[in-house]
């Protein structure tokens, strides 16, 4: 039997390109949204399930993710009650590739990607290593509830986790060329 993907956010820029490579890798995949976009027709002509679901809908994640999922890839995680949604669901996932942000890195001053319009743009060493710092988690920015979300699952989950911090994204199906 095929492993199986399960995509949260598989209707967005992130999400699609991650089903396609499944399904190039012969996983079963499916996609989940929120509705607000059409299914994406390539992918599930290629074999892609395609679910509707407001993951902030208590219960509702757990009872469409049914049975499980070898791999469960969020691209709509944002906050550390996400991440408490994804390890409550740790016995029926084999393992979490969650997308997060290189907006949670902050240079020697301080300084992160939430304020470069006040303060100036943060001066970060290219390659970016893993090991750089990050600012504090809270829930006041976009980037300190990102680290939240990322320290919550890395320190309380015992399904293998993935944390993925891609910077400005760009390419096909992006409602927001930077390009």
């Amino acid at each position: 039997m095929s492993r199986h993907a399960f995509i949260l956010g598989g209707t967005g820029q992130v999400g699609r390109a991650v089903a396609s490579e499944f399904l190039s890798a012969n996983w079963r995949v499916t996609i989940s949204h929120r509705g607000g976009r059409p299914a994406p027709e390539d992918l599930v002509e290629r074999g892609a399930m395609v679910v509707t679901l407001d993951r902030d809908n208590p219960g509702q994640l757990s009872r469409v993710l049914g049975t499980g999922a070898d791999a469960l890839v969020d691209t709509t995680a944002y906050e550390r009650n996400h991440g408490s949604q994804l390890i409550s669901l740790q016995g029926s996932v084999g393992s979490f590739v969650v997308i997060s942000s290189a907006s949670v890195y902050r240079d020697d001053l301080g300084r992160s990607l939430d304020e470069a319009s006040q303060h100036g743009f943060p001066e970060l060493r290219d390659p970016i290593p893993e090991t750089h710092a990050t600012v504090d988690p809270g829930p006041t920015t976009y980037s300190t509830r990102k680290v939240a979300l990322e320290r919550h699952l890395l320190d309380d989950a015992t399904t293998p986790v993935t944390i993925l911090r891609p910077c400005a994204i760009h390419g096909p199906n992006s409602r927001h060329p930077r390009e």
